[in-house]
This record gives C-alpha cells, structure tokens and sequence, in this order.
C-alpha cells in the first residue's frame, strides 16, 4: 500500500501538470501530448490508492458512468465501424485512443477534488502573453522566419485555423475568469483582461474566422453573469451592450470587416442546384452536403477516412461541387466540421460520439448552474463549449493530435470540477443543517 504522504505527493505533481496544460500550448511542440501522457499516468496510479475515505456520492454515480462513456465513445466508434467495414488503420484511433487516456484523469480530479480550473484562471492569461512574446523567436507555420512576416497569422506547428479558434477561446476564457472565485484584485484583474486582448487580437491576426460566430454569444453570456440580479434586467442589458461591443469589434478592425464581407458574398454567390467556384463559405457548404450523401450511402459502417472516394464522381456531387471539392476531403483536409467527418468516417457511432463530446458537458454545465454550483463556473464551461462547438463547425478540432491532448484533458478536468463542486456543496449543506 502507497503511503498518505506518496499520495499526497503524486497528487501534487499531477495537480502540477494539469495546471500548467495551457502554458506552452502553441510554443512547445508535444506540450499538451506531454501533460496528457504524464497525467494519466499518475492519475492511473491514483485510482489504486486510497488517497480519499470518502466514498463517491451515489447522486453523482450516473453522471460519472455518463462521462466515462463519453470520454471512451469517439474510440469505441472508430474500432466498432472498423470492425464492420474489416479495416484497421491506426490514423483513426491516434486522437481518440486520447480521450480514453482523460478517464482516470477526471476521476482523479473529481475524487481527490484537484483545483485545476482555479489554476487555469492565472494561466490562461500567462499562456496568451507568452503566446505573443514567443512569435519573435518562433517560426511561422509558412516556412517564414518571423510568423508576422505572413498576413496570416499561424505558428510553425499551428496552422491559422487552429491557432485561431483556440487563442480565440482561451481569450473568451480569460475575460470569463475574472471575479470566478473572488473578487479579483488590480494585478489580476489587468493579467485577465491583458490575456483576453492578447487572445482576440491572435484570432483577428490569423483572418481565421473559425469560431468567430461565438462572439455575440459569449458577449451575451459574459455580461449575463455579471449584470444585475434581477433576470430581465439583466438580460435586456447583456443583448443591448453585446450588441454595441459586436458592433465595435467590427467598425474597429479591417480585418474582421474583410473577412465578414468576404463571407457575405460567399454565401450569396453560392447556388445549390448548379456547379460553384471554389470559395472559402461555398466548399464548406459543399463539403457539408457531400458528407450527407456519403453517409446516407453508409450510415452504419461509415467509410473510414478514404473510402467514400469511390463515390467522388456521383451524379449526385457533380451537380454541385468541382472536381477539387471532391477530391479535397480524401487528400487530408476532410470535411472541415468535426461532426460530418466523423458521421462520414464512422457511420452513426462516430455521429452518436461528436454529439456526446460536444453537448453531453453543455448538459452538466446548464445541470450544475441550476443545482447552485458556482455560476461564474458553470459560465466559464459554457464558454469554451460554445467556442469548442461553433469552431467544430468550421474545422476539425479533434484531427490534431495536440488539439486532442489538449481537449481531453480540459474536458476531463472541467467536468470533475463542476461535479465536485457540487459535492463539496452538499457537504457544506449537510454540516450545516446537523450543526
């Protein structure tokens, strides 16, 4: 048997590289891998130890089965539509086999109630200021010497659409910090709101609009959370200032308005019963509607990540898509959202596990903040949820081996705070009502 003073200590270590998660996620190539690897590890001798007496909350059983299953489904679909289809290739189980990896590491953190998020919310900030102070040793993704020498943005492991979405969302998350736990003092509060800008202006840098869309909704949230108590109230002035802040994030940079406007006329200019040019909007609906026609030609095996070329040349596709956008899925770029990749690659069980790993957390989020868990918490969830969500839209998120590492453990850390949060406050509940 490990001893109390191990466990603490092993612990402590795995508290350690869970906190520093979003330190050197866009400078050090392997970072998130690293922490994933690590982590499990430790977290896998934890389970053995009896580091806790007390024994898991019976209420909370279901939920933790709920994102164990979760956090095991993108793997159990990619094997099961393998196995029917009599096709093993490692590629598709590379990033999935990650979030497995996240399982001891939320029950460790739940169990042993780990603080990580309340690390995350100095960090966050940290990780986007060294971000920025790192491009000027870094490469640029493009082969250039300094990344600001191309117009877009993007680091030499991080392409624009990456980057984009994910400083994006770790700028959201540090405005959503602010006053999480307390009230923030000036130090603080200036770190926060620093790391936030740092974030959008990365976003804004690389004309990525991956994630974009977010915006209104995260301002909306973000002023919910801290306006006034009375509900209407507050939500009358969360729509009012987030839409002049929209506004003037949009009259305010050239970029974003160029980038808008080029998605305006994407979405006008794109027909749907005739052949389109190839536009950045117009493939991506192209690439939606062709995900639908090659799961409806295999909606339980799935297709693997090349088979469905055989169909390329459909009928059904030339009416609408060039021979580029056909081709482009199977060359590498996939389908640019997460969920027709995975309903194309993997039939109804990759379907079934994109919409678990997108909303099944939105479900304990929006559970938690009704059951009186801290809402600044609960909001920070919905947070990156939403960016995570609408990015997912646009681009594959999980694809990446380093943007898996990274979401697997942001998840499984997130989902055991908000559960243990909850557990914490019916023990403080019961202790009082036997007091």
């Amino acid at each position: 048997m490990v001893s109390s003073k191990s466990n603490m200590y092993l612990g402590n270590i795995l508290l350690i590289m869970l906190s520093i998660l979003p330190l050197c996620l866009f400078s050090v190539k392997g970072w998130t891998s690293a922490i994933l690897f690590i982590g499990s590890a430790l977290a896998f001798a934890l389970v053995f130890t009896n580091s806790s007496d007390k024994l898991l909350d019976r209420k909370q059983s279901t939920w933790i089965i709920l994102i164990m299953l979760m956090f095991a489904s993108p793997l159990m679909a990619a094997m099961l539509s393998s196995a029917l289809r009599g096709e093993w290739d490692w590629s598709s189980f590379d990033s999935f086999s990650r979030f497995l990896l996240a399982i001891p590491i939320f029950y460790i953190v739940y169990r042993n109630h780990l603080k990580v998020v309340n690390q995350w919310q100095y960090l966050i900030p940290v990780s986007l200021i060294f971000t920025l102070l790192s491009t000027t040793f870094l490469p640029g993704y493009n082969g250039d010497e300094n990344p600001f020498d191309h117009p877009r943005l993007a680091i030499f492991f991080v392409d624009p659409l990456t980057l984009g979405y994910l400083s994006l969302t770790l700028g959201v998350l540090s405005f959503f910090s602010i006053n999480m736990y307390a009230r923030d003092n000036w130090k603080t509060l200036l770190l926060k709101i620093l790391g936030g800008m740092i974030g959008f202006y990365i976003s804004f840098r690389t004309q990525s609009r991956t994630g974009w869309l977010a915006i209104p909704l995260i301002l909306f949230l973000l002023l919910y959370t801290r306006g006034p108590k009375n509900r209407l109230l507050s939500t009358l002035a969360a729509i009012a200032i987030s839409a002049v802040i929209a506004t003037g994030i949009y009259l305010s940079s050239s970029t974003v308005q160029n980038r808008i406007h080029d998605a305006v006329v994407d979405l006008r200019v794109y027909k749907f019963n005739d052949l389109n040019s190839e536009t950045s909007i117009g493939e991506r609906i192209s690439f939606a509607r062709m995900g639908l026609y090659y799961f409806k030609l295999s909606p339980v095996r799935g297709w693997g990540l090349r088979g469905f070329q055989e169909h390329a040349n459909d009928p059904e596709l030339l009416e609408f898509a060039s021979e580029s956008t056909r081709a482009s899925p199977a060359r590498g770029s996939l389908f640019h959202s997460e969920i027709t990749t995975n309903a194309v690659a993997h039939g109804i069980f990759g379907l079934a596990a994109m919409l678990l790993l997108f909303f099944l957390p939105v479900i304990l989020c929006v559970r938690q903040w009704r059951k009186g868990v801290n809402p600044r918490l609960c909001a920070f969830g919905l947070a990156y949820l939403f960016c995570v969500i609408i990015s997912g839209l646009s681009t594959e998120i999980f694809s990446l081996k380093f943007t898996a590492s990274f979401h697997s453990v942001f998840l499984a850390c997130l989902c055991a705070q908000l559960l243990a949060e909850e557990g914490s406050s019916a023990d403080a509940d019961s202790v009082r009502s036997h007091g």
